[in-house]
């Protein structure tokens, strides 16, 4: 998985907006969709529950959350 990926993964969780975390990241909303749904495939299974109030982490995200945050804090102590 690629740091800007898990960044866009990250904050758009952290956000809870596809729309808001785009705009935050310099993505278009379809730009961002298409970088979880890669995501997705590279996983094999659905990392975000949309809805008309924004998106969460699935049963299956939220039990890798903590290692994709941990990975994403040692990477960005390396930078």
């Amino acid at each position: 998985m690629d740091h800007n990926k898990r960044t866009a993964l990250l904050t758009a969780i952290d956000i809870g907006n596809l729309t808001r975390a785009a705009e935050q990241l310099g993505y278009t909303q379809s730009g961002l969709s298409y970088i979880i749904k890669s995501l997705e495939a590279e996983f094999g299974f659905p990392l975000l529950i949309r809805s008309r109030s924004g998106v969460r982490p699935t049963a299956d995200c939220t039990r890798i959350l903590p290692l994709l945050r941990e990975l994403h804090h040692k990477s960005q102590m390396l930078e």
